[in-house]
């Protein structure tokens, strides 16, 4: 995928992590575009994406834990994520830059 400079937040339905990330980014006015696991043409296309391959999957297949957010060309997951929850320090430097 190209380099998007607006992230994008990969989210499934159930995912109570996906609703803190997104609460927390309208509540630090960030902007970011929400794409579900369920979109057939989204998954299509991360399936062609060498940095989603590398980074989720491998011969036995891929696992995506959400939210994952690709944002600049990358992948983010467990930078944001710790045992309490969302590294909101990690996101700050990662978003508000």
């Amino acid at each position: 995928m190209t380099e998007i400079q607006i992230p994008i937040v990969i989210t499934k339905k159930g995912c109570h992590r996906c609703v803190e990330l997104k609460e927390w980014m309208r509540d630090n006015d960030l902007n970011y575009v929400e794409r579900d696991l369920e979109d057939e043409e989204f998954v299509n296309q991360l399936l062609h994406d060498g940095n989603f391959l590398k980074t989720f999957c491998d011969a036995d297949g891929c696992v995506v834990n959400t939210p994952a957010v690709l944002y600049k060309g990358k992948y983010f997951f467990k930078e944001l994520w710790g045992i309490s929850g969302l590294r909101k320090k990690e996101a700050a430097k990662l978003f508000k830059n």
